[in-house]
């Protein structure tokens, strides 16, 4: 049996997935910093790679795709 009542809702759920973003942004965030630096647009950049295949793009920057390849 669940105990968690906010992950029966819906409003948990989505507290959930927020929270799940959020840690994908971070991380794309930090990685990218790791690799290219302060860039003008680090956060608009990771929040586009961690809101498309986050896994994928990770792996990319990990194998050393460009910034140029990221950015396309």
């Amino acid at each position: 049996m669940n105990n968690n009542v906010l992950a029966q809702s819906e409003f948990g759920r989505e507290i959930a997935r927020e929270s799940l973003d959020k840690g994908h942004f971070d991380l794309m965030r930090a990685a990218l910093r790791a690799r290219f630096g302060d860039l003008d647009d680090l956060d608009e950049l990771a929040r586009r790679l961690a809101d498309r295949d986050h896994e994928e793009n990770i792996g990319r920057i990990v194998a050393g795709a460009t910034l140029a390849e990221l950015r396309s």
